[in-house]
């Protein structure tokens, strides 16, 4: 996955803890955007989610579905840059409260290994939001 700014900074510049982002996919060279797209099944939505998760052709299917603020725990040193290494949440801007990026139960989808949707809940049980960061080699 590589993270492009939906702010308008130039590819390189750092990102920094709070920046407006897009999840772009590498499947293919071209994986589409990663994007809330409908609501949680009945079963997430009993552990608080609000959105399915997929990628999109587009950045944006919808305004702010594709659009993601990445929040990072910590970093070292403390100054708001965010790093390979860092342990990250996402938090889509759908309606202005899309809600975090996570895993939530076991992908049906044959080589899948688990479902992603959104949460209202920022990390709701083991780490199922905590995302980190490692250089992409593609």
């Amino acid at each position: 996955m590589r993270i492009l700014s939906a702010s308008g900074k130039a590819a390189g510049q750092l990102i920094i803890s709070g920046d407006l982002v897009y999840l772009r996919n590498l499947y293919g060279g071209e994986g589409g955007y990663l994007d809330t797209n409908g609501h949680a099944t009945t079963d997430q939505r009993n552990a608080g989610a609000k959105y399915e998760v997929s990628t999109s052709q587009t950045r944006d299917r919808a305004t702010g579905t594709g659009r993601w603020r990445i929040f990072a725990q910590t970093s070292s040193p403390a100054d708001q840059n965010v790093r390979a290494g860092d342990v990250v949440h996402f938090w889509n801007t759908y309606g202005d409260n899309g809600g975090f990026l996570e895993t939530n139960g076991h992908s049906t989808a044959t080589g899948g290994k688990y479902d992603l949707c959104t949460n209202g809940y920022f990390n709701r049980s083991s780490n199922v939001a905590d995302w980190k960061i490692h250089k992409s080699t593609a």
